[in-house]
């Protein structure tokens, strides 16, 4: 079995925390690094946009380029109603799994994100998956 070879890398690589017990919005980070010799088009999604909000959620990657991503996770009070438990007044995050996900695709010189993902035929050339953690 041969390894693909990664031309995104994600920091963290596998998780994002976010605080439990609180009814604040909360940010954190996501640096994508492109690690390969040509521009990378990218994506980030999440599996609830209701609670969070991605900054930016496209764009692309130059060659050896980093760039940051806020990922902000919004307390609401109809996601609360909806989806958490109460335990002495204090709420909780929504109780199934969340993840975020980074896919992306090579990007032909001068082209923008949404021009590189609209000519892209088949699934991504690669994607990172990081699951949401509740710190307590």
């Amino acid at each position: 079995m041969t390894d693909k070879k990664q031309f995104i890398a994600t920091d963290p690589s596998d998780k994002i925390k976010f605080l439990a017990e609180t009814q604040e919005e909360q940010k954190a980070t996501l640096k994508i690094t492109n690690q390969s010799e040509m521009k990378q088009a990218f994506k980030v999604k999440c599996t609830r946009n209701d609670l969070f909000r991605i900054k930016p959620s496209t764009g692309i990657l130059d060659y050896n380029q980093t760039l940051t991503v806020i990922l902000t996770y919004r307390y609401s009070f109809d996601c609360i109603n909806l989806n958490t438990v109460f335990r002495g007044g204090q709420s909780k995050p929504p109780t199934e799994k969340q993840q975020f996900g980074v896919y992306h695709i090579p990007a032909p010189e001068n082209c923008t994100c949404e021009g590189a993902w609209a000519e892209h035929c088949g699934p991504p050339q690669g994607e990172h998956k990081l699951k949401v953690v509740w710190n307590e």
